[in-house]
């Protein structure tokens, strides 16, 4: 499970490197602070000293201000709630109540393909699947829900491009 993911986001960052580049934005992963325990020289406990944000965030030109996460599923019909963390909700309630744009890309791996999804729709399926005790049934955003990312523009994975489609 280490590596779960990694090359889809190393899709992403390759997207990132391509915007700055272009001037098109700078956008940075964000680190999750780790707590080293040691004994002498010897590591012999790590952990996450706190709970992060989302994996991504920066601005986009013009001054507009984004974050996200990068999810990847097994799961063809769409992204489970239960790969999303609760801190996850709350930083992008809070990152949409100050005016910034929130959302995560997901990789549905059956497919082959990627999707974005607007933190508004993210949040509204949560909170359903909160409402309704996680039962079956709510526990997933649809397909529908999504919008496919693709190669545009030179750039690998042009997620960008999708927020003129909102």
């Amino acid at each position: 499970m280490a590596n779960k993911g990694m090359f889809f986001e190393r899709e992403v960052i390759m997207a990132n490197h391509q915007y700055k580049e272009r001037g098109i934005a700078l956008i940075q992963k964000i680190s999750t602070p780790w707590k080293v325990l040691r004994e002498g020289k010897k590591i012999i406990s790590a952990f996450p000293e706190g709970k992060s944000t989302l994996d991504f965030r920066g601005t986009v030109s013009g001054g507009i201000s984004i974050s996200f996460d990068c999810k990847e599923t097994t799961e063809e019909k769409g992204l489970p709630l239960q790969n999303i963390e609760a801190h996850q909700i709350e930083y992008m309630k809070k990152a949409i109540e100050v005016g910034e744009i929130t959302f995560i890309l997901c990789c549905i791996l059956p497919r082959d393909k990627r999707f974005y999804i607007k933190g508004e729709v993210v949040i509204n399926h949560w909170d359903k699947w909160q409402g309704n005790k996680r039962k079956h049934g709510y526990n997933y955003i649809p397909v529908e829900k999504m919008l496919e990312v693709r190669s545009k523009q030179g750039i690998v994975l042009n997620y960008l491009a999708v927020l003129d489609k909102e």
